[in-house]
């Protein structure tokens, strides 16, 4: 690592892992390469479960969740990769503030729908029989995919 003076007002560590400067870029690029081939695993899942009985669904909360962060990451990478040269401070409160949206938008998304299941809807009482909203029952048989 090396301490590179930056405007001539402060010190920024310019570190490129072993390969010193080109590999912080590479390994942004592999890291952003493996991002994106979850996501596409998350959406090919979403593809292939859409037709699940609605009581065990969570395909709409992944879909979400997949288009919060795939849009997330195209405002703020092209954003961050700019500002970065200039103003690294900046750079790193813009980096600081999408990784704390991405992780808290995604557990609200995941998990504030079951809460107000259990508290709002069945205000904390022990459901002793499963209600299910499908009309007949269905078995294993009868699921198209």
């Amino acid at each position: 690592a090396k301490m590179v003076k930056h405007n001539g007002e402060h010190y920024v560590c310019a570190t490129g892992g072993f390969t010193e400067e080109p590999g912080g870029i590479i390994f942004f690029s592999i890291f952003a390469i493996y991002g994106a081939f979850v996501l596409l695993g998350g959406v090919v899942i979403s593809v292939l479960a859409r037709n699940i009985p609605q009581q065990f669904n969570e395909t709409k909360l992944l879909a979400v969740s997949i288009y919060n962060l795939a849009f997330l990451s195209a405002v703020v990478i092209p954003v961050y990769v700019v500002i970065v040269t200039s103003n690294p401070f900046v750079a790193w409160i813009l980096k600081t503030l999408a990784v704390l949206y991405a992780f808290t938008a995604t557990l609200f998304l995941q998990f504030v729908p079951q809460i107000v299941g259990v508290f709002v809807l069945d205000r904390c009482r022990n459901i002793k029989q499963f209600k299910t909203r499908l009309d007949a029952p269905t078995s294993i048989q009868s699921v198209s995919f």
